[in-house]
């Protein structure tokens, strides 16, 4: 939504794709996928796609899985702990402070951050961050929610009223569990508070999206999160862990033994003094090998029958590499950072490029559409905001290398006098490696913006770049050198005409020769 836009001026692509009543849109998302559920395969125990009884069940893998659980957790810190910089076209110390205050929230950045990214991977139904603007005043309305078998049912909702250009206070995370797309433009999200009340929110009072957004036209921008994605795989891998704990952990004998020629209470005696040792050596679960010494020459025999064990050729650690490749494909961080390489030739190499691989997918999209939503819908028309990763040093030096290398090409084509410092700052800027606040005007046809960067003001560039603009030369060094050569020249011959004028006068009054 465009600031100064209402939603009802943007109408949908067709003509009653979007619900007139906030109440209607919600069974229809509901009874749709209902109904195409006799085609659709069922592998796990995972709910159908889409109903809000999935994302509980997709919600709480964290607590199924131990390792997708520091996945998540790792993708969360990794984005909470990543920077932010606002800046303002017009160097305005008060938006940008505000801006800041806005992000850093009641709760804190990191805290805020944590819990809009695990919504994001582990819920279809996305994120959702409440705007509260200045001057709001709630009141309760009855909203028509559907036609029942008594009649038109209403519901009683609360709504909070305010200008939709009204300054935004506070930034706050909304449980994904407990908001409801409805389909409606003006009131898209419907929240079901703690004590049971329902609050719609008007489309410029909250933020949404989903990881893969589904192109279904009834779901409302439902998507399919990475745990939705790699829910297979966890189960498989919260079903080998268990079975793994259960046979080296569990109380369940292995196998069964019948001993021939040997009395019971000798072999009891055996096994009550192996179980002494081990707790003697601090042993909880596993006993080991108990030896036993038997003084008789009868020849002992024994049969065994397993009554438990694992499959045949099951490798846990091959199972467990390709689970968390899967994670971090499904998270979008790079296999390294889930599982370090093994030490070898090349494997720096492997994990770098992998690393530059991540960067393209997963949280990268989720980091770009941060970056351009807030800029666009929360912060002021001058203000942008830009997401920073200070520890990524090597991406740092990547960039400035490119940026040296380009700045160096420039400095050639000046001193050969192929084009001047003017248009070199040009190209300087349409190449981002200097803002456009420092030309006085923007030679490029047309313009050029950025998909993540705001048209700036009619009243740029300001007073002291225009003064440090004028100040610069506008003439390449070596036409600089070239015309102070011809000027000093110009001064060595007019000398040396006056000095032979000078000259001249002496010879005169002294009655020499001129």
């Amino acid at each position: 939504m465009t600031n100064g836009t209402a939603a009802t001026d943007i109408p949908s692509a067709v003509a009653g794709d979007s619900v007139p009543e906030p109440g209607w849109g919600f069974p229809l998302r509901i009874a749709i996928p209902q109904w195409m559920s006799g085609a659709l395969p069922s592998y796990s125990d995972l709910p159908i796609w889409w109903t809000p009884r999935r994302d509980w069940v997709l919600a709480a893998t964290p607590d199924r899985e131990s390792m997708w659980a520091s996945v998540v957790n790792q993708a969360a810190t990794k984005f909470a702990a990543l920077g932010f910089a606002v800046s303002d076209s017009q160097d305005s110390t008060i938006r940008t402070a505000r801006a800041q205050d806005l992000l850093h929230g009641l709760d804190g950045w990191v805290p805020f951050a944590t819990k809009v990214v695990q919504d994001y991977l582990t819920t279809d139904n996305g994120i959702f961050i409440r705007l509260r603007r200045a001057n709001e005043k709630t009141e309760r309305v009855r909203l028509k929610a559907y036609y029942g078998t008594e009649g038109t049912q209403f519901d009683e909702v609360a709504v909070s009223s305010s200008s939709p250009g009204a300054r935004i206070n506070a930034l706050y995370h909304l449980d994904s569990l407990r908001c409801t797309r409805t389909g409606n433009l003006t009131y898209p999200v419907r929240y079901t508070a703690v004590d049971g009340t329902y609050h719609l929110l008007r489309w410029d009072q909250v933020l949404f999206t989903a990881d893969m957004i589904s192109p279904r036209t009834e779901m409302y921008g439902v998507g399919r999160c990475a745990a939705s994605r790699a829910y297979l795989t966890i189960s498989k891998l919260h079903a080998m862990e268990q079975m793994v704990f259960e046979f080296m952990a569990g109380r369940g004998a292995n196998k069964l033994v019948f001993v021939q020629g040997i009395a019971e209470s000798t072999l009891k005696g055996m096994i009550k003094a192996g179980e002494a040792e081990a707790d003697a050596k601090g042993l909880m679960k596993y006993l080991g090998t108990i030896l036993g010494a038997i003084p008789s020459d009868t020849p002992i025999s024994t049969v065994e029958i397993l009554l438990k064990q694992l499959a045949q050729g099951f490798v846990p650690a091959e199972e467990r590499a390709n689970a968390y490749l899967i994670y971090a494909k499904a998270v979008g961080l790079s296999p390294g950072e889930v599982q370090p390489n093994p030490a070898g030739l090349n494997s720096g190499k492997r994990e770098e490029i992998q690393s530059d691989q991540a960067k393209g997918y997963g949280l990268a999209a989720f980091v770009k559409w941060f970056e351009q939503t807030f800029s666009r819908r929360v912060l002021p028309e001058t203000t942008e905001l830009k997401i920073t990763d200070e520890h990524d040093t090597e991406n740092q030096k990547k960039k400035a290398e490119v940026q040296k290398l380009r700045a160096e090409t420039r400095a050639v084509q000046i001193q050969s006098g192929e084009i001047n410092p003017a248009l070199a700052r040009q190209l300087a800027v349409d190449s981002e490696d200097l803002p456009r606040e420092v030309l006085q005007q923007d030679a490029t046809a047309g313009g050029e913006l950025s998909d993540d960067e705001k048209p700036l003001p009619d009243s740029l560039p300001n007073a002291a770049a225009l003064q440090l603009l004028q100040s610069l030369p506008l003439t390449p060094p070596k036409e600089q050198q070239q015309s102070a050569m011809k000027a000093t020249d110009a001064v060595d011959q007019l000398l040396d005409e006056e000095y032979d004028a000078a000259l001249d006068v002496l010879r005169r009054l002294a009655g020499g020769a001129p």
